[in-house]
């Protein structure tokens, strides 16, 4: 049987990825896509980027700033566009927003061009890890338990989309160097 998820070509020597794509990492908000992609990238020896980085780059203002100035359709547009330009680069590990994923064209690109491996955190874990935090503006406005509410409703509503990823990470709370080792492992599993 075909895979349903095939994996662009891969090739390993001496431990490391030489690779013609990019790895992608998605996943929520808070499950450590940036932390674990960097360390990924210093791994495996790759460059790292991060959308949402390029994203307040380009609009001089930071993510919250864009949504409440500008509102979620424009952070949206040019969260397409970053894509767009990543996705035609190399030897990168990139760290996504949480919802770039959610667009149709970004999907067919991310997978097209690179290994998509999702960061699969648990809506507790999540919610502590981002209960404090005021930086994230789709949960504007939610604290506590409304909070936790919020995060459970908006991961289910983009979970079937990061499952469709290549690899599957379950983080469960481990520290990132574990979870970075796991997807060198899962990388040279992988069938080509």
């Amino acid at each position: 049987m075909a895979n349903p998820h095939p994996i662009p070509s891969w090739k390993f020597s001496s431990g490391a990825v030489a690779m013609k794509g990019n790895i992608y990492l998605v996943g929520f908000m808070g499950a450590g896509k940036s932390t674990v992609g960097r360390l990924l990238a210093e791994r495996l020896g790759m460059g790292f980027l991060d959308t949402d980085e390029l994203i307040a780059e380009r609009a001089g203002l930071s993510i919250p700033e864009i949504f409440s100035r500008l509102g979620e359709g424009r952070f949206r547009e040019w969260e397409r566009e970053v894509v767009g330009e990543v996705c035609c680069r190399r030897g990168l590990v990139v760290a996504l927003g949480g919802g770039a994923p959610m667009d149709d064209r970004n999907w067919r690109l991310l997978r097209g061009t690179g290994v998509t491996v999702y960061l699969r955190e648990t809506p507790e874990t999540l919610a502590a890890r981002l209960a404090g935090d005021g930086s994230r503006p789709l949960l504007a406005g939610y604290a506590g338990e409304e909070r936790a509410r919020r995060i459970g409703e908006l991961l289910g509503s983009r979970e079937h989309r990061y499952l469709e990823a290549h690899i599957v990470i379950e983080c469960r709370g481990r520290p990132p160097e574990e979870i970075v080792g796991e997807i060198v492992e899962r990388l040279r599993d992988v069938d080509c």
